[in-house]
């Protein structure tokens, strides 16, 4: 499959966006407090589509992947913020399932901007509550080659575009002074058919350092060609680098 240019130039300007934002908002915002997160989500990927499941695991496809970045910038007041959260994949993978040669290809981007409301005094520590839009987009083409050849080849793919809206809570739980416990739960809805995710994530606390690590889950359930729907999952490790500013 020929990847789409414009999800790459998706991905870049939406990464550019983040950093001209964050860095004229700052100028302009004393009163907030800013934090930046680069971060990589070692998520196994699966995707039902129709009759057929294809699963394809984070050590599978890291070798393939020829594009990707996970990034979040999020801003806090003494009631309410907001965060804007990217993530870009590019990947590809091969391998044969009984009597069937299968390549996959999938390109996306995930971007959630929400504002956030927080009851407790300090800041990113306690109970919040967040709402905004989740953005989707998917270019992904699933190839099935039956062998021997000249047997048939069944094409599934999907290239479209999402816009949820989202709602959803997140705690960080205070343990001393240098480390947090941060728990997340969301879902959207609107242009797909659904959309969660969990995560929960140990936090290291050095002056304006910060250093994650924990375990993300999203499913999605979007629709396809000729109203046909597709099952994603993407699920596993994180691990993060975060700036206080």
């Amino acid at each position: 499959m020929k990847h789409s240019n414009r999800n790459h130039r998706a991905a870049q300007g939406c990464a550019l966006a983040l950093l001209l934002a964050a860095g004229s908002a700052r100028a302009d915002s004393s009163g907030l407090d800013w934090l930046g997160v680069v971060y990589l989500w070692g998520a196994d990927i699966g995707a039902d589509y129709r009759d057929r499941s294809i699963d394809a695991s984070f050590s599978d496809i890291v070798d393939k992947l020829e594009m990707g970045f996970m990034g979040h910038v999020e801003a806090q007041g003494d009631d309410f913020g907001g965060f804007v959260d990217l993530v870009y994949m590019s990947a590809g993978d091969s391998r044969s399932v009984g009597p069937a040669s299968v390549r996959g290809d999938l390109d996306m981007t995930l971007m959630d901007v929400a504002m956030t409301w927080s009851p407790t005094a300090e800041r990113f520590t306690g109970p919040e509550v967040f709402g905004g839009f989740r953005y989707v987009s998917v270019d992904a083409l699933v190839r099935a080659t039956l062998l021997p050849p000249p047997d048939p080849t069944i094409n599934a793919g999907i290239d479209k575009s999402y816009t949820d809206f989202l709602l959803g809570g997140r705690y960080a739980a205070p343990i001393n002074e240098n480390w947090r416990l941060i728990f997340s739960a969301d879902l959207s809805a609107g242009d797909t058919e659904g959309t969660w995710s969990i995560a929960g994530y140990g936090v290291y606390r050095n002056g304006p350092h910060r250093f994650y690590a924990g375990y993300r889950h999203l499913e999605a359930e979007v629709e396809a060609r000729n109203t046909e729907r597709v099952d994603m999952s993407f699920s596993g490790p994180a691990l993060g680098y975060g700036f206080a500013f």
